[in-house]
């Protein structure tokens, strides 16, 4: 199972037990950290799909905002979750993709972020 396979189990299911956490969080909380990874994942596929059409653009890593919930949750998850710890890795404030996982993992994780997360948007 990749990140986005067990972000969308969690997303069909609420069951927290499908993360591997040193500690037990609020159910906001683990929706606070698929929700932030999803739309970074899903950042990065577009940015793949417009360096595929020739722009400039490259992938880049997520700035951890030591003010927000997320930045103390995800050390959390890295190192206590395997897929998560496969997956990413933290760097002084910013988040990068593990050196663990190939060029065509991040592909498809990305991808399928991109295809599964898109947030109903809401108008005034």
């Amino acid at each position: 199972m990749n990140i986005t396979e067990k972000m969308i189990m969690f997303h069909n299911t609420k069951d927290t037990s499908i993360f591997n956490t040193a500690e037990r969080y609020q159910l906001a909380d683990y929706w606070l950290v698929c929700i932030e990874l999803f739309s970074w994942l899903k950042l990065e596929h577009k940015r793949f799909m417009w360096k595929q059409e020739g722009r400039s653009t490259c992938s880049k890593p997520m700035k951890l905002d030591p003010d927000a919930t997320f930045s103390h949750l995800i050390p959390d998850f890295i190192k206590n979750d395997e897929v998560f710890r496969n997956t990413l890795k933290i760097d002084g404030d910013k988040l990068y993709y593990s050196d663990n996982i190939s060029e065509n993992e991040i592909r498809i994780i990305t991808k399928m972020a991109y295809d599964y997360y898109n947030p109903e948007r809401h108008y005034d």
